[in-house]
């Protein structure tokens, strides 16, 4: 009976000890995870800032980077072109690379009147450094007479200057008339009326350069006939 008693007593104490030992460990449990959460989370930002920190010189070489790429492709898709002659704006322009001779005198401002437009193929395609002349009608005339009668119209060594009368294989302007001076390159019926009417008014030519002078004579048809002219 007394035994009893004494158990009935000890009972709820050893219930006391055991749920203040299980409370201990679920307190340090806590404490524990909580610890690590915090540990997780440190770890966590330094990561996140080391990837940003990462990024900015990335961005910065694609900004360094980028126009050069551009510039070398803008200049794989451009050609220059020479367009001189009888168009309106004679010089050099920078087009597409597929581009064709149509486009480029129209960027030179188009045909004048007295263009030989059917003496160019303006279908054709341009290349980088490409010169397109346009010859006149009357330089075209020249130039299709010319082959037409090559050899025939020239002068041989020996023969007579119809011009001066006198034998020589050179055109002497101060005497030639028109169908000797159409014999020259270049020169067609209406320039050598020029080159008449310019020796008429002035008394005669001083030196072959002075050809330049007439009307519709350029560089380009004199660089062509300044061996076969005289003014002796």
């Amino acid at each position: 009976m007394r035994y009893q008693k004494l158990k009935k007593v000890n009972h709820p104490a050893c219930i006391c000890v055991f749920a203040g030992i299980l409370w201990c460990l679920i307190l340090l449990t806590a404490a524990g995870c909580s610890s690590r959460e915090a540990q997780f989370l440190e770890s966590t930002g330094s990561q996140t800032e080391e990837a940003a920190d990462g990024e900015n010189p990335e961005t910065e070489e694609d900004t360094e980077t980028a126009p050069d790429e551009e510039a070398s492709a803008q200049s794989e898709t451009t050609i220059y072109v020479d367009v001189c002659g009888a168009v309106i704006r004679p010089g050099v322009y920078e087009l597409q690379s597929d581009s064709r001779i149509f486009q480029a005198i129209d960027a030179a401002g188009g045909l004048l009147p007295e263009a030989a437009a059917e003496c160019v193929n303006r279908a054709g395609f341009l290349s980088d450094g490409q010169q397109i002349y346009i010859p006149t009608r009357e330089e075209a005339e020249a130039g299709l007479q010319e082959s037409a009668v090559q050899g025939e119209m020239e002068p041989s060594e020996g023969s007579v200057d119809s011009g001066s009368g006198n034998t020589n294989e050179k055109i002497n302007l101060n005497t030639a008339d028109e169908t000797a001076l159409t014999s020259l390159t270049g020169i067609g019926a209406s320039k050598a009326q020029a080159i008449l009417a310019y020796r008429e008014e002035h008394g005669g030519f001083a030196a072959v350069e002075e050809i330049l002078n007439v009307p519709g004579i350029k560089e380009g048809t004199f660089a062509k006939i300044k061996d076969r002219i005289s003014v002796e």
